[in-house]
């Protein structure tokens, strides 16, 4: 079952009408929205869309602008990011393996949680400014050990070193502190979450109890 709660309806209408387009048909739901829809811990705004495969960006882009009013931001090597409606909304080539087969989820193509958990772990290790995928990394404390998401990420990316997002996750420097954040069913408390972070870091095989009081 999908948490649809944790986005607005306009955007869950969206999200379902653009899955629907034959030239979608590659595209998954990633990112922060997708695990929102998973586990329900928090409200999403952005729908971020990942295919593996090279598609026609300009075609794309046309069926956007004619079906949905889309406004572009950016056009450019199998990236198409823009809004529609005031809806952030991003269409982008990640030509890494699935860990596992993409989940369809009451119509909707979703990528799974170990998979999303390594893209988690590549943006902060990228761009540690975005308060939400800590956040998110410290919730799934509960179900994952550090150790299990350092290996998805191992697995998902080619070439890549367990010490650059081991040591991201505890960077908090370059974090903006003033992006909206709205939990569901728990208190908001970056204190308590970046404690988790550094507990997580010092404990890497340990799975934590729930990281946010209720």
């Amino acid at each position: 079952m999908l948490h649809k709660e944790t986005i607005d309806s306009k955007t869950l209408e969206l999200l379902i009408d653009l899955q629907k387009e034959p030239l979608l048909s590659s595209f998954n739901l990633v990112g922060g929205t997708a695990l929102a829809l998973h586990l329900g811990h928090r409200r999403s705004v952005d729908l971020d869309f990942f295919t593996s495969e090279a598609f026609d960006l300009e075609e794309v882009k046309m069926m956007l602008v004619k079906n949905y009013d889309f406004k572009v931001s950016y056009s450019r090597s199998q990236t198409l990011k823009g809004f529609i409606n005031d809806i952030k909304v991003d269409f982008i080539r990640f030509d890494y393996p699935h860990l596992f087969p993409c989940d369809n989820i009451e119509n909707i193509r979703i990528e799974s949680i170990p998979d999303i958990i390594a893209m988690k772990l590549l943006s902060i290790t990228d761009n540690g400014s975005r308060i939400k995928d800590f956040i998110d990394i410290a919730f799934l404390s509960s179900r994952y050990s550090l150790n299990d998401m350092l290996n998805f990420y191992l697995k998902k990316i080619p070439n890549s070193n367990a010490l650059m997002p081991l040591k991201a996750l505890t960077y908090f420097e370059d974090i903006d502190f003033k992006e909206s954040v709205v939990m569901l069913n728990h208190a908001f408390d970056w204190t308590e979450i970046s404690a988790r972070l550094m507990d997580m870091a010092n404990s890497p095989n340990k799975i934590f109890p729930e990281p946010f009081s209720t």
